[in-house]
Parts: C-alpha cells; sequence; structure tokens
C-alpha cells in the first residue's frame, strides 16, 4: 500500500491515536487490557484479528529493527508458528 493511502486511511488515524496513548508513561497496559472484556463479543474477535495483524507485521524480518524492538520482533516470529493455522471466524 502506498504511503499516502495509509496516511489518509481512518486506520492509520486510529493507529496513531493509539501511539500517542501508549507514548504516555502513565499508561498502563493491564487496564487497557482489562478493558477489553467489555467489547461487544463480535468486537473482541475483531481486535484479536488485529493483535494478530500486528504480530504478522512484527515478525517481518524484511523491517528494520534495533535494541528497542528486536525482542518483540522475536517473540512475534515464535508466535506467526501458532497463529497462522488457526482460524478466528467471523459470526
Amino acid at each position: 500500500m502506498e504511503r499516502f493511502e495509509l496516511e489518509n486511511s481512518r486506520e492509520f488515524k486510529a493507529a496513531m491515536e493509539l501511539e500517542n496513548a501508549l507514548n504516555d508513561m502513565c499508561f498502563d497496559y493491564k487496564k487497557f487490557a482489562e478493558s477489553f472484556k467489555f467489547y461487544h463479543p463480535t468486537l473482541q474477535q475483531s481486535l484479536f484479528r488485529l493483535i494478530r495483524e500486528i504480530i504478522y507485521v512484527q515478525a517481518d524480518n524484511e523491517r528494520r529493527y534495533d535494541a528497542r524492538n528486536i525482542a518483540s520482533h522475536e517473540v512475534a516470529k515464535k508466535l506467526v508458528k501458532v497463529i497462522a493455522t488457526e482460524c478466528l471466524p467471523y459470526i
């Protein structure tokens, strides 16, 4: 996807909002994760699909990594082996 097309998508804008939240040193990962259980079940499944796609992106060996994100890259490569064969149906 072209960068211009990506940057003008609602998904990019939502990702940037999440980036802003994560950039706050007081962001509580556990509270965020706990909030997930209050989503409608269909939206829980949708968010999990998003997490799966993020894992695929983070596992990509074509991207550039440095000391700040190499650990998540290595973990993502392991997770891909598990999630690649699993189905997340639309119900």
